[in-house]
């Protein structure tokens, strides 16, 4: 079993090469070359909830089409576990006793979701089962909107990132400490 990844200081990623911003940013996010080079030119932060802060700002001042692009960035549930990144295969949770019927569901919901939305469905796991969030995804296919369901997954995946920051720092508080005033 791999170690949990850790975050560098704040202060250490303000000063990072794009290319070794990217590996941290994408601890946070799943990888997205727009949003990533964006926080990067928007640097220095005091800590990374300030670094959270701005990206939700700045996926809210993106395109439509740039926005697909950072939505569909986030893997699928129910995707095969050998596309996903560590921590989203850690947030997707074990597999359950009918782990191949609950994964042709979901393939099914994903189609469902995408063939309606055009995008890929994104939620907060919190450490749900695949199984508790069927009701959710179907209300969200029966009863959204494009603009509610884009906003809404944008949203859940910054919620992600928070989350993800969070037990890094927990893992070692000294990444979240805010950096000196440069």
């Amino acid at each position: 079993m791999s170690a949990q990844p850790t975050l560098p200081t704040i202060c250490k990623t303000n000063h990072l090469s794009l290319e070794e911003f990217t590996s941290v940013i994408s601890l946070l996010f799943e990888p997205t070359a727009l949003l990533t080079q964006r926080l990067h030119d928007a640097c220095p932060y005091e800590s990374y909830d300030q670094l959270l802060d701005k990206a939700d700002e700045l996926i809210k001042e993106l395109s439509p089409l740039e926005q697909l692009e950072v939505v569909n960035a986030h893997p699928r549930i129910g995707e095969n576990a050998a596309k996903l990144s560590a921590l989203s295969k850690a947030e997707q949770g074990n597999a359950s006793d009918n782990e191949d019927a609950v994964l042709a569901k979901w393939a099914e919901l994903n189609r469902e979701y995408e063939d309606k939305y055009g995008f890929r469905f994104v939620i907060f796991v919190n450490g749900r089962s695949k199984e508790s969030l069927f009701p959710i995804v179907e209300d969200r296919i029966a009863n959204s909107t494009k603009s509610q369901e884009l906003a809404t997954g944008l949203s859940e995946m910054v919620d992600i990132a928070r989350d993800r920051a969070r037990k890094l720092q927990a893992a070692n508080p000294a990444s979240g400490a805010p950096s000196p005033k440069i």
